[in-house]
């Protein structure tokens, strides 16, 4: 065997351990099993108080901590719902300290004509809230409509 062969055989060796490992899938840690999206896009206050008691409920039921993510998701009217005028200010705030999250649709808010320093406290942006929409559903979120929650 020449010393080439040998150097070969040896590094081939090695690397295979490496390749295997390489190619199993990592373990995603605390990963949540229920994830849901609710649209708010009415203007009735009713509407909203629906989506904030969903994902208060969402968040209470869930069996262990940080098995559950609720993501509140504003476009169109329902922008009023994380203006900081809102009278539903404080829900939004403790609903935020409850893990659950709250993002505006910024192509509303541009023909809404709203500002971010219009948001509360908490609340982001996304670029477009049918993208958003579009990419929860292909993560496998579960994505409710605020109208279809009363």
């Amino acid at each position: 065997m020449t010393r080439r062969s040998w150097i070969v055989r040896l590094s081939s060796l090695l690397l295979v351990p490496a390749g295997l490992i390489a190619q199993q899938p990592a373990t995603p840690q605390n990963q949540p099993t229920q994830r849901v999206l609710i649209h708010v896009h009415s203007d009735k206050h009713e509407d909203w108080q629906a989506a904030l008691k969903k994902a208060n409920d969402l968040m209470a039921s869930s069996p262990k901590p940080y098995d559950t993510r609720v993501e509140i998701l504003a476009t169109g009217d329902g922008l009023k719902l994380v203006d900081k005028k809102s009278a539903l200010g404080n829900d939004v705030t403790s609903a935020v300290g409850k893990d659950v999250s709250f993002v505006a649709c910024h192509a509303s808010m541009r023909s809404n004509k709203m500002a971010d320093d219009q948001l509360q406290t908490g609340v982001g942006t996304v670029p477009s809230g049918g993208r958003e929409i579009a990419a929860r559903k292909a993560e496998g979120w579960t994505v409710m409509d605020d109208k279809s929650l009363k």
